[in-house]
C-alpha cells in the first residue's frame, strides 16, 4: 500500500517547481535537521531507561541509547509498525540477561505514557488547526476532534496515574487462575510503577517534549528547502499526522504520513509540490539518522545467539556488580 500511495503522491508533483528547491537546499539546515532526529532518538532512549530503572537499574545511559538505536534501525526494516523496534529491544535485553517481564512491563509503560502525550499534543494540534481553518468544514471537524483527543488523553492518563486502574487490572487477572500464575511477576512489576507517580509525571513531561520533535522537523525542513511553513501550521499538522501514520495499513507510515500532511497543508494554503518535496526530504533525513543503529547492530552480539540465564527477581532488586552481564555502556562482559 505504501508504494501505491507514494506513486500516486509523486505523480501529482510539478517537478519544474520542486527540483529547484532541492538544488537550493541549505546543507547546514539539513545537518541541523539530522541533529534534531538524533537528539530525539537519545531522548527516547533515556526516557525509556527512566522507566526500566524502576525494575532493573543495571542498564546505563549509553547502553540504553545503544539498544534504542539498534532496535530503531532493525525494527524499521520489519513490516510490523511500532512493534518491530519493541521486538528487537525485547530480544536484545534478553540477551543481556534482563528478565523478560522486566523488559515487557517497561515497554508497556513507555507506550502508555507515550499515548497520553501523543493524544494531548494531538488535541493541541487540532485546536490550532481549527483556529487556522476557522469557518470551514475542516475547522469545525478539527474542533470536535480536538475535544475527543483531549478526553481520550485524560482517560489514558487515568490508566497510568490512578491506583484504581492498576487495582482493577489485578482483579481482572486474578479471575483467570492459570493466567494469574503466569502473570504474577508482571503484576508485581506494574505495582512497582503504581507507587512512583512522581517519576511517571516526569516521564510524561519528557514524552511531551519528545512529541514536539515532528513540529520542529517540519519547521526546520521547510526552511532548508526555502519553503517556510509557519510554526502554527507545523503545530497544527505534525501531531495529527503522527496519529494517522500509526494506523496499521502502511509500511512505517510511509505514504500515509506524507499524504495526510500534504492534504492538510494544501487546505491551509500551501503549494502541494513544494510541501511534498519537504515531506519526502524529512523521510530521507530520518532514515539517515538511523544509520548509527546499523553500526551498533554490526558490532553487537547476534540477536540469534542464545541468551544467558537471567537472574531471579530478588537479585534484580539488589543487583551485584560482579554478577551483572552489563557494564555501564550496555555491553556484555565478553565485549
Amino acid at each position: 500500500m505504501s508504494l501505491g500511495l507514494l506513486a500516486l503522491l509523486v505523480s501529482q508533483v510539478d517537478w519544474t517547481r520542486s527540483l529547484p528547491l532541492i538544488k537550493r537546499a541549505d546543507p547546514w539546515l539539513l545537518l541541523a535537521l539530522l541533529g534534531v532526529y538524533g537528539a530525539d532518538r537519545v531522548l527516547m532512549a533515556l526516557k525509556w531507561r527512566q522507566l526500566l530503572r524502576v525494575l532493573d537499574p543495571r542498564l546505563g545511559p549509553i547502553g540504553a541509547v545503544r539498544v534504542y538505536y539498534e532496535s530503531s534501525f532493525v525494527g524499521f526494516a520489519m513490516p510490523l509498525g511500532g512493534l518491530g523496534p519493541d521486538l528487537v529491544r525485547y530480544v536484545r535485553l534478553l540477551k543481556l540477561g534482563i528478565a523478560p517481564h522486566v523488559t515487557l512491563v517497561s515497554m508497556v509503560m513507555e507506550r502508555l505514557v507515550g499515548l497520553v502525550a501523543t493524544l494531548a499534543l494531538t488535541a493541541v494540534g487540532l485546536a490550532v488547526l481549527a483556529a487556522l481553518a476557522k469557518g470551514s468544514a475542516l475547522g469545525d471537524f478539527a474542533l470536535v476532534a480536538s475535544a475527543g483527543a483531549l478526553i481520550a488523553s485524560a482517560a489514558a492518563a487515568g490508566t497510568v496515574f490512578l491506583p484504581l486502574a492498576a487495582q482493577a487490572g489485578e482483579r481482572l487477572v486474578r479471575r483467570f487462575r492459570r493466567a494469574a500464575d503466569k502473570a504474577a511477576k508482571h503484576v508485581d512489576a506494574v505495582r512497582a510503577f503504581a507507587a512512583r507517580r512522581r517519576l511517571l509525571a516526569a516521564n510524561l513531561g519528557l514524552a511531551l517534549l519528545e512529541q514536539t520533535t515532528p513540529v520542529w522537523t517540519y519547521w526546520i525542513g521547510s526552511r532548508a528547502l526555502d519553503t517556510p511553513l509557519s510554526l502554527a501550521a507545523c503545530l497544527a499538522v505534525a501531531p495529527v499526522t503522527v496519529m494517522i501514520q500509526r494506523m496499521p495499513i502502511s509500511y512505517a507510515g510511509l505514504g500515509l504520513r506524507e499524504g495526510s500532511a500534504a492534504a492538510l497543508l494544501v487546505a491551509l494554503g500551501y503549494d502541494y509540490s513544494e510541501v511534498l518535496v519537504v515531506l519526502m526530504t524529512l523521510f530521507v533525513v530520518f532514515v539517515v539518522s538511523l544509520l548509527p543503529g546499523a553500526v551498533i547492530f554490526k558490532r553487537s552480539p547476534r540477536l540469534a545467539d542464545p541468551p544467558p540465564a537471567y537472574p531471579s527477581a530478588r537479585s534484580l532488586r539488589r543487583p551485584r556488580r560482579s554478577r551483572s552481564p552489563l557494564d555501564s555502556n550496555g555491553r556484555t562482559s565478553r565485549q
